[in-house]
This record gives structure tokens, C-alpha cells and sequence, in this order.
């Protein structure tokens, strides 16, 4: 199979600060990627070395199995095929709304031109905004016409950079859910860059999770959240429990209904997310001892504050219609999650 986009060792630095370290990936056709990480790890360098905006210093960038992008040549950004949606929409301010979808297939006869991108807008639902300007939209119906825009060429992928973050929680939801939808009608790949763990999930059919430059773990989704390559992965995708090995002494975490019973190293620290925490257990599973001393509904469940033994305190979610009254909790064997201190 050759792949839409594919990274081969790329590097990339600034002043002599390498913000992209040997990176490598590959996107398959109709493929969604989401690259996950916090401000400042590479990676929106990364999607302007595939967009052909920035230069690598080693490496190679290949589009349907052509170098597009290597030390001594890039292949300009218009010539590659791609479909770009960004953070700030980038619609044209003087064109209209039917304009700024038509601007990218200016090569295609009048009346072809305006019969697709009116599908385009309807497919967006913007089709009573054709003759609109920019200014005079929503931050919703703004990225919808760049949606649509992106699209027009018909690309086989798609750069996406922090395309929602500026969108309100249920806006946000929507233009996750129509992006994927067009993404898979059209059959163009996506690879989308983001800080938000919700886009990743919601989104990816794989997840490539960036820091310092480099890819720390390339997985689905639900491996990425279950199974994360160090706590710092974990606490991408939110709120993680921990215990250090120190803290493990006597039965605090105690092996029942055929859960493995282990010696913890001293260089481990066992993790648990407040939503994987059990009020019952129900097949292998760990008990743990602990005091409840808080509780309060949030909306999806009760929050619950837990003292452990060792003073530290652990929270759990419990998706239950009653306040939960008694102490103590289980964690699902498969739930627990084992780090080296080290990973700190």
C-alpha cells in the first residue's frame, strides 16, 4: 500500500534548537492521525514540514510515495495536493463565502466550478451563506466554509492545525463529528495536530503523541488511553492516580477474582484513572484500602475523595445514581497501569 503521507527520519530545528527530532510515521489512505501534544513539542512544525512550509534539515517527506520534501528541495505547498484547515480559518476577507470555496478549483470550467462547491455548502449547511462575507459569520460557520474550502480540490489529505480550539464545547463536537464525516465521504486522509486529548479520542484512527520533538508512542485511540507508554501519555488524557512503590506496603492494593498478586520494585508507581475506579468489584480486580472523606455530584457521577494509607489522596468517578457511603475501592486489573519512577 503507499501511503497518502509518510515521515522517514525528519529533523527539523531553529537557532540550533531541534524541534522536530527523527520523526517518522506514515498516514494511509482515508486515515485520520491525530498528533497529540502540548505547546511547543514540534508539532505544528511537523504539519508545516508536510505541508511543505518549513524545510527539514534531515529526513524526507513523501506524498503518495513521492519525495516532496527533503534538505536540498521542497515541492511548494499548491503542487502537493493537500487540503490545509487552520486554527484561524484563513477565509479570504474580501471574497464571499461561494468565492473562497471556488478560489482553490479556479481550473475547472464556471459552471462545474459552482455546481461543487454548492454541494460543498450544502453538505456544510452553509448554502444560505453563499453570498455572506467572512466578517459576517459565526466562528462555527467560518470554519464550516473553510471545511468546505479545504475540500473543494478534492485532496487526498487534509492539514489540519488546532482546527477547533477556538470554538465553544458544543461547537467543538459538531465540526469533530462533520470533519470526520466529510473526511470518510471524500475518502481524504486526515492529519490533524492538537493539544486537546477530546480531538484525539473523538477523531483518530491513530494517535502519534509528540514531546520534545519526538514520537513517544504511535497506537489507536483506545491503546494510546489504556495502555500509555509513561505516565506523561497518561496525563495527556487526564486525571491519573498514582502511587509510588513506597506507598504499596501490606494489602493497600489487594489481588481478587484471579487478579495477578506482585511484588511492586521500588522504582514503580501504579496509576488509575477516577473514572476506571470501581464502587464493586466484578472479575479480576485490585482492592484498595482507603477512607472516603469527600463527595460531591458533578454531573456525571460523584466525584470521591480517598485517603489512602499513606496520606496521599486518590479520586474516583462513580457513575452511580446514589452517593456511594462506604470505604475503600477497586481498581480493574486491566485498568491499573504500572510506570518506572523514572517516567515521572
Amino acid at each position: 500500500m503507499t501511503h497518502v503521507l509518510s515521515f522517514r527520519g525528519v529533523s527539523c530545528q531553529f537557532d540550533g534548537q531541534r524541534v522536530v527530532d527523527a520523526v517518522s510515521f506514515d498516514v494511509a489512505p482515508g486515515e485520520i492521525v491525530c498528533l497529540l501534544g502540548p505547546s511547543g513539542c514540534g508539532k505544528t512544525t511537523s504539519l508545516l514540514l508536510a505541508g511543505g512550509m518549513e524545510t527539514p534539515d534531515s529526513g524526507e517527506v513523501l506524498i503518495s510515495g513521492e519525495a516532496v520534501s527533503t534538505p536540498t528541495h521542497v515541492v511548494p505547498p499548491e503542487k502537493r495536493n493537500i487540503g490545509f484547515l487552520f486554527q484561524d480559518y484563513a477565509l479570504f476577507p474580501h471574497l464571499t463565502v461561494l468565492e473562497n470555496i471556488c478560489f482553490g478549483i479556479r481550473h475547472l470550467a464556471e459552471k462545474e466550478r459552482l455546481a461543487l462547491a454548492r454541494d460543498l455548502l450544502a453538505q456544510v449547511a452553509m448554502t444560505d451563506f453563499e453570498n455572506s462575507f467572512p466578517h459576517t459569520l459565526s466562528g462555527g460557520e467560518q470554519q464550516r466554509a473553510a471545511l468546505a474550502r479545504a475540500l473543494a480540490p478534492e485532496p487526498t489529505l487534509v492539514l489540519m492545525d488546532e482546527p477547533f480550539s477556538s470554538l465553544d464545547q458544543q461547537l467543538r463536537d459538531q465540526m469533530r463529528d462533520l470533519t470526520i464525516k466529510l473526511l470518510k465521504r471524500t475518502g481524504a486522509a486526515g492529519l490533524i495536530v492538537t493539544h486537546d486529548a477530546a480531538d484525539a479520542l473523538r477523531m483518530a484512527d491513530r494517535v502519534a503523541v509528540q514531546r520534545a520533538g519526538r514520537l513517544v508512542q504511535i497506537g489507536t485511540p483506545e491503546i494510546i488511553y489504556a495502555a500509555p507508554v509513561d505516565i506523561g501519555v497518561a496525563r495527556m488524557f487526564g486525571q491519573v492516580n498514582t502511587l509510588g512503590a513506597d506507598a504499596l506496603a501490606g494489602d493497600t492494593l489487594a489481588p481478587i477474582g484471579g487478579a495477578t498478586a506482585r511484588e511492586w520494585a521500588a522504582d514503580e508507581i501504579v496509576g488509575g484513572r477516577p473514572a476506571d475506579i470501581t464502587s464493586a468489584a466484578s472479575g479480576p480486580a485490585y482492592a484498595v484500602r482507603a477512607r472516603l472523606v469527600a463527595q460531591r455530584h458533578v454531573g456525571a457521577g460523584w466525584l470521591c475523595d480517598y485517603e489512602m494509607p499513606s496520606g496521599g489522596l486518590w479520586q474516583a468517578l462513580f457513575r452511580e445514581p446514589d452517593a456511594p457511603a462506604r470505604d475503600n475501592f477497586f481498581v480493574p486489573a486491566s485498568r491499573l497501569m504500572v510506570f518506572k519512577q523514572s517516567e515521572k
